[in-house]
């Protein structure tokens, strides 16, 4: 049995109910965040509970204070008594538009393999749909990110893995739920922020890192073709750090030339033991 935490009370993850008139499940009207936990820590969780709550201020949601979250984060670790998992904060504005806000957390565990499955690496193609144009609300991670929905049924249509999106005038952007770079000769490049891209905290982690491993990092606009001549590519996510591509639109980038997501994966995780709390 998984434990859940929703509005002060910790629950059967399999019982937890909320109400179908919540504004949440009617109209996508919430914000979430993920966070990792590592070895019984999680990594730069405050870095993701601050992007919480500044889209939930965006959307004038009310969340519990940060010392509140970290407190249903650790309690969700201790309950489960995982020392590894996937955590998830949704909060939704509730019943009615002045709420109260619901609140949910769970942590998921980690198949045990995730590691190797992750470097085994993704078949991507690139979606038809395309990104939604940039915007101030560019950095609110709501639940309602439909251009990721229909890439991702593209994928599955496609039998890939995910799906890679382009804005509007055809500049690579992000996946459904992660950051990509590209490695060419020395240089790192990945979409600019201006395009309507999430900053990722992996994304973040890998721009302090990409430097120290002798890459230069290039954020810019960049055409899909961009890709056409990338030695190796690579998604980031909270969840599973580094992706590589296997291929992409059918082009196969080979295992033996992930010279960059193999250093970077490594001083990844070294960076997550140093600084989980």
């Amino acid at each position: 049995m998984m434990i859940a935490y929703l509005n002060g009370q910790w629950v059967d993850a399999a019982e937890a109910a909320i109400p179908i008139d919540d504004r949440g499940f009617l109209f996508g009207d919430a914000v979430f965040e993920t966070g990792r936990l590592v070895g019984g820590k999680y990594f730069r969780l405050r870095e993701h509970l601050r992007r919480l709550a500044a889209g939930a201020a965006a959307l004038r949601i009310g969340v519990p204070s940060e010392p509140e979250l970290i407190d249903i984060a650790r309690g969700l670790a201790e309950r489960n008594a995982l020392t590894d998992g996937s955590l998830r904060i949704t909060v939704t504005r509730g019943r009615g538009e002045a709420g109260p806000p619901t609140v949910l957390a769970t942590l998921a565990p980690l198949r045990p393999d995730w590691r190797e499955s992750a470097w085994t690496g993704w078949s991507v193609v690139t979606a038809r749909v395309t990104h939604p144009p940039a915007s101030s609300l560019a950095q609110v991670k709501t639940t309602g990110r439909v251009h990721g929905l229909v890439a991702r049924l593209e994928a599955r249509e496609a039998g890939a893995d995910d799906a890679l999106l382009l804005s509007p005038e055809g500049f690579v952007t992000e996946g459904p739920s992660w950051n990509v770079f590209w490695r060419q000769g020395g240089h790192l490049y990945t979409p600019s922020l201006d395009l309507g891209v999430l900053e990722g905290v992996t994304r973040t982690a890998i721009l302090e890192l990409a430097p120290k491993q002798g890459l230069e990092v290039v954020e810019g606009r960049f055409p899909a073709e961009a890709l056409d001549d990338a030695e190796e590519i690579f998604a980031t996510m909270t969840s599973l750090g580094i992706v590589p591509f296997r291929s992409l639109d059918g082009r196969i980038l080979p295992e033996d030339a992930r010279d960059a997501a193999r250093w970077l994966t490594e001083a990844y995780w070294e960076l997550v033991a140093r600084e989980a709390e």
